[in-house]
């Protein structure tokens, strides 16, 4: 009876993830199309579509590479690079969703950008997708006539912002890369804390309790303890494991703002530059497909704005 009810649960669950990938993709496929036309139209995005070598040698992740446009530097030298990794909630199939930023961090810094895939659960639960994050990190450092790996950041939003911090932190002592920086925007930081513990004076669309259950279960099951940890949720990393420039951007809407607040609280301890901003009146993944003229659009400018500055400077310390 045990095995017929886990068959139950199993197939329950699969329709599930099915459904909310298709609804998430439908209503989002016009915003990422915006963002497509913009990052050619506007930033000139030289985009080329490459297959990174992973762990296995069967499987690889696919990235986008933007190119700095030439003249501002020497393309005979290496330059810095940013990784980028998408939002999911490590479930749901959205890579090429950070278009507008990748083009624009390239463009408006002379700098390249690796937006990378990662495998989603439920198929492919914790560790998958931070494994798939230390290949392309790797990857990065084999690339020396291309990359300054002394001059790496690394970025993401929502649970691509996640498995940023983590690669800034805990991975970070076991790359071949030096990590000087990360952007986190809307991250969550904490998969421990309850849902009670997420509640904010202003909520704007928040995401159901039972959805965040959903993408926290399928990545890392339920066990309390494994959430808690700093692979997982980068709010208990050592605080002294974080690179010297950490910027983390919240909306004031989302709940997620709580934890991601309070890891940026955390990180300001005076040995690092934190920086902090809360988007009035934005809710979680705000930005996608924003559109010019609106407090969306303008809320989007500020935070790439606050990114590329700090990114500007973390790479002219490097």
């Amino acid at each position: 009876m045990s095995s017929l009810w886990d068959s139950f649960e199993n197939f329950r669950r699969k329709l599930i993830v099915f459904l909310v990938r298709n609804v998430f993709n439908l209503v989002h496929l016009l915003a990422v199309q915006r963002d497509r036309t913009l990052a050619t139209t506007a930033y000139a995005a030289s985009a080329e579509t490459l297959y990174i070598p992973s762990r296995d040698s069967t499987r690889k992740i696919k990235a986008y590479l933007y190119t700095p446009p030439t003249g501002s530097a020497s393309p005979s030298l290496p330059k810095p690079v940013l990784v980028n990794w998408h939002g999911s909630g490590w479930t749901i199939p959205f890579h090429g969703s950070d278009v507008a930023f990748c083009a624009r961090i390239a463009k408006e810094l002379d700098v390249y950008v690796v937006d990378a895939d990662y495998r989603k659960a439920p198929e492919n639960p914790f560790p998958a997708a931070l494994d798939d994050v230390k290949d392309v990190l790797d990857w990065v450092a084999s690339q020396p006539e291309r990359f300054d790996a002394s001059r790496v950041a690394v970025s993401g939003a929502s649970a691509g912002g996640s498995l940023a911090l983590v690669a800034s932190s805990t991975l970070r002592a076991s790359l071949k890369v030096d990590i000087k920086a990360v952007l986190a925007h809307y991250p969550v930081t904490d998969l421990g804390l309850k849902a009670e513990d997420r509640v904010i004076p202003k909520p704007v669309a928040p995401l159901p309790p039972p959805i965040l259950e959903l993408f926290y279960s399928n990545y890392v099951g339920t066990d309390v303890a494994m959430r808690k940890d700093p692979r997982v949720s980068p709010m208990y990393a050592r605080v002294e494991d974080y690179p010297q420039t950490v910027v983390i951007v919240t909306c004031e809407g989302d709940t997620l703002s709580v934890e991601a607040k309070r890891l940026a609280e955390k990180l300001d301890d005076g040995s690092r530059k934190v920086v902090k901003c809360v988007l009035e009146g934005m809710n979680h993944g705000y930005d996608v497909g924003a559109k010019p003229g609106t407090k969306l659009w303008d809320r989007r400018e500020k935070a790439h704005a606050l990114m590329i500055e700090s990114l500007k400077d973390s790479f002219r310390k490097g």
